[in-house]
């Protein structure tokens, strides 16, 4: 794939203000047109070193020239040329590489609000494929293949500095658009049920929901949770793949390994009290699952966790 662009100006991040939060994640408050809220960075410099921060707006960022390590919300992985990311909002994010002489880097980034569209466009049939495609972005997702193909081009044309307004928002929503196919997209962290919470709101649901996370951290049995609901556990069963897309066993192995990552940014406990306080309570299957969903030991996790602050 030839990653090569329009040209455009090169644009220092469109930043009024960052302030502190815990995890030393920032608060990058984006300014944009108010005619078309679309923000466009065409970034370059010796290498990527923004520390991880977050914002109400989605981003869509595609790597050009770079390596390093990319970390969206609980994923951490190593990035290279063509790495094309939609973050959703309020996700903490960043891209990370070293400084190597004779090399630079540069990303072309998009930055939107969800409601970019219009209030009620989500909400309309035309805009449903749309919401899913922002809900699944709170975890990260990534593209590659035909579909990133397709939306390389359409950025080279988005960047193009002769594109009205209008058109830009219309690039925009082609480039959305090839990104609600199924194909070549994978969802980079682990799930939570805000989505689900705010498309689905029955009684039940959110018993189950209010359940689950009280009692995360100890055993929690099927059977327990579908008498809570009032139904037979095979009819449980059925009722959790419907509304959660998954088995009641992977869905609570997920929030656990999910709460286990947001521990181990955390200095105060070991590795041993992290698995007790996500709900394992036994080392050897905590370390089994969590190489599992996220492919390194949980000692690796940290570790690299820990390698944020190298650069930030």
């Amino acid at each position: 794939m030839s990653l090569s662009l329009a040209a455009s100006n090169p644009r220092e991040p469109l930043l009024r203000g960052v302030y502190p939060r815990k995890n030393r994640t920032n608060l990058e408050v984006i300014t944009s047109d108010p005619i078309c809220p679309l923000t466009l960075l065409d970034v370059r410099a010796e290498s990527f070193t923004y520390p991880l921060h977050f914002h109400p707006e989605l981003e869509l960022t595609l790597v050009v020239h770079g390596r390093g390590q990319r970390y969206i919300g609980d994923s951490i992985q190593n990035f290279g040329p063509g790495d094309l990311v939609l973050v959703g909002a309020h996700t903490p994010h960043c891209w990370l590489s070293d400084k190597v002489h004779g090399q630079s880097v540069r990303a072309l980034v998009v930055q939107f609000p969800e409601n970019i569209f219009g209030e009620d466009f989500l909400d309309s049939p035309l805009g449903r494929p749309l919401q899913a495609l922002f809900d699944h972005s709170a975890q990260g997702i990534s593209f590659g293949g035909a579909v990133r193909e397709r939306v390389v081009e359409k950025l080279k044309a988005l960047f193009a500095g002769t594109v009205r307004p209008l058109d830009r928002a219309g690039l925009l929503l082609q480039i959305l658009a090839e990104m609600t196919t199924a194909e070549d997209q994978v969802v980079l962290g682990l799930g939570g049920h805000a989505a689900l919470r705010k498309n689905n709101s029955s009684q039940v649901l959110d018993l189950v929901i209010a359940h689950i996370d009280e009692h995360l951290d100890r055993e929690m049995t099927q059977r327990e949770v579908a008498k809570l609901a009032g139904l037979s556990t095979a009819g449980f069963s059925r009722f959790f793949s419907r509304h959660f897309g998954k088995t009641f066993v992977t869905y609570i192995a997920e929030l656990r390994i999910k709460r286990a990552c947001q521990l181990l940014l955390d200095n105060e406990h070991s590795i041993a009290e992290v698995a007790h306080l996500s709900g394992f309570h036994n080392l050897a299957n905590f370390n089994r699952r969590f190489f599992r969903f996220k492919g390194m030991t949980p000692s690796e996790y940290r570790r690299l966790a820990r390698s944020q602050t190298r650069w930030s």
